[in-house]
């Protein structure tokens, strides 16, 4: 789709804006203003401009997404350098009169019974010899494009396809970064990158793809080192199928978010083809790099990670390949540093996992008068499950790691230990110890708040009982660590008892209320909703109360740690 007009808002253009001239003898220009609604839906806003004679300002870009200028005479000499995005339109003689503005006939609308002449639009029409002229001559551009003055202008049609014209230009131009990265990734180590086009460059992307592709399979290590590859020869096999300028131009900003990301692309199946063993030791070097995380605390060290790591890729090793062994010197002392520090590192976290573990044992007492005082569902809903399941998962990452010594001995290939998998930046979970301990005192809390009601604490001081005394100074205390120590198997059952009884005799006062009266006034239905009530409270209490505690639940110190899986 396109239009004309002064702004690119579409609306009905004015009077054409006149340019300068280049001589006392030529023509004024005439700019009109297009947009254009690509593939895709976009919509880009350019210029057209008429004009008799060539100049190299009329090829100015500015703030347009495209600009198409139309001769009437033939250029007298070379065009010079024209901007991507610009296409010059020269007859192949000269157009007498040149090419005008001019209006379409009014179409009419025939609506409840009443004639509407809608607005009328302007399009660049011209003569069936101008067409002619300018189909017989040149559509220059830079690079060049796929279609031919032919394809835009046609001595049966009275308008030129301009829009058709806008968007090979679009597509050129989107297209344009990425054939230059890929003309220069094709021709490294050259100086200068050949200015090539799309119907050089995707054989040679092709060829080189195939060769890559066969030797890809023969090195199975180095997939395991660097999966990307296998990615990178996809994408780079989706582009090569590409068959216009605007496919490419597609396949290109869908695969890759910018032109160096298809170069670097282009390197690695080169490096892949010309030098596959430097290759799969790259590839194992680049992956160490990657593992070997460096917090910031360790500045000197990331900065010679972020280092080694530009200087050690595909492009070096294609474009510059008397560096690899500076590559890899560079590579190894920035290793010896960093296993020095992860030596380090590694010991000092499990070292203080010792103690970690040792304060998360003292949340045992938390978690046993949790979990019993959960089983007293009279009391409401259970409290702090997320953090008792918490508990369970803690001890996991807590604990020490039997290749400690073995690591100071032989630190090896790997970036980071084969059996806990801890980097330069994980710290023992100090913070999720403290957080879980106070989780499980407030869940622990709320329950203490449900037994220290003033109805509870009623029934609980007429039991007589010394260690029910006891536990009623624990509970107005709130203190968690010594409620596990009187808080057991016995003490629970007694006070599900005393919470049960308090319960049904909630539920039967009123029927015992009602007994009290002259004449009971006391219907067969609510008796039995009460006696339905009370056997449901006593089926609950029989059925919470089967509710085991786990034999073991102290946290065991692991005798090895294969994988952290922190909370």
């Amino acid at each position: 789709m396109s239009g004309f007009g002064r702004d690119p808002s579409r609306q009905r253009p004015g009077p054409p804006e006149q340019g300068s001239s280049t001589g006392a003898d030529s023509a004024p220009e005439q700019r009109y203003r297009l947009a254009v609604v690509d593939a895709q839906g976009g919509e880009h806003c350019g210029q057209a401009i008429l004009s008799q004679d060539w100049h190299p300002q009329l090829g100015q870009l500015a703030d347009d997404d495209f600009c198409i200028v139309i001769l009437s005479e033939r250029p007298s000499g070379s065009l010079g350098p024209i901007a991507v995005g610009v296409a010059v339109c020269a007859p192949g003689e000269a157009v007498h009169g040149g090419p005008r503005l001019r209006e379409t006939a009014t179409a009419y609308k025939v609506r409840e019974k009443e004639r509407q002449a809608p607005d009328s639009e302007e399009t660049l029409a011209l003569s069936a010899s101008a067409m002619t002229a300018l189909a017989s001559g040149q559509l220059v551009a830079n690079p060049p494009l796929e279609i031919g003055p032919a394809d835009i202008f046609s001595p049966h049609e009275k308008a030129p396809r301009l829009d058709v014209l806008a968007q090979a230009l679009l597509a050129q131009r989107a297209a344009q970064p990425y054939l230059h990265s890929l003309a220069v990734a094709l021709a490294a180590p050259a100086d200068a990158a050949p200015s090539a086009g799309l119907a050089e460059l995707l054989p040679a992307l092709s060829q080189a793809l195939t060769v890559a592709q066969e030797k890809a399979p023969r090195l199975p290590d180095l997939l395991t080192d660097m999966p990307r590859i296998a990615s990178a020869l996809e994408s780079l096999s989706s582009l090569s199928e590409a068959t216009t300028t605007a496919t490419f131009a597609e396949a290109a900003s869908r695969l890759y978010s910018s032109p160096s990301d298809l170069a670097e692309d282009i390197y690695l199946c080169r490096a892949l083809t010309e030098s596959p063993n430097e290759a799969r030791k790259a590839a194992r070097m680049r992956r160490f790099i990657i593992e070997a995380a460096v917090p910031e605390s360790e500045p000197e060290l990331a900065i010679d990670r972020t280092l080694v790591l530009e200087e050690l890729s595909f492009v070096t090793l294609v474009a510059e390949p008397h560096r690899w062994a500076a590559m890899r010197a560079a590579f190894e002392r920035f290793r010896h540093r960093y296993q020095s520090a992860y030596l380090k590192h590694h010991h000092r976290y499990w070292e203080a996992s010792l103690t970690l573990h040792a304060q998360l044992m003292d949340l045992v007492s938390h978690v046993q008068a949790l979990r019993r005082l959960n089983t007293l569902r009279e009391l409401g809903p259970p409290l702090g499950e997320e953090a008792l399941a918490d508990y369970e998962q803690l001890p996991q990452s807590i604990g020490a790691c039997l290749l400690s010594a073995s690591l100071e001995r032989e630190p090896g290939e790997a970036a980071r230990c084969s059996t806990c998998g801890i980097s330069l930046n994980d710290e023992p979970p100090w913070e999720d110890v403290q957080r879980l301990r106070r989780r499980l005192e407030r869940a622990i809390s709320q329950q203490l708040q449900r037994l220290s009601s003033k109805a509870v604490k009623q029934i609980l001081a007429t039991s007589g009982d010394a260690r029910v005394e006891q536990f009623i100074q624990l509970v107005q205390a709130s203190q968690a660590r010594s409620l596990a120590d009187v808080l057991d198997d016995e003490l629970l059952g007694f006070l599900r008892r005393l919470l049960v009884e308090a319960h049904v005799k909630s539920l039967l006062s009123p029927v015992f209320a009602k007994l009290q009266e002259p004449i009971p006034d006391l219907s067969e239905e609510v008796v039995e909703d009460i006696a339905e009530k009370v056997a449901r409270v006593i089926h609950d209490a029989f059925t919470t109360s089967q509710q085991a505690l786990p034999e073991n639940t102290w946290p065991q110190l692991p005798s090895g740690t294969s994988k952290r899986s922190p909370v």
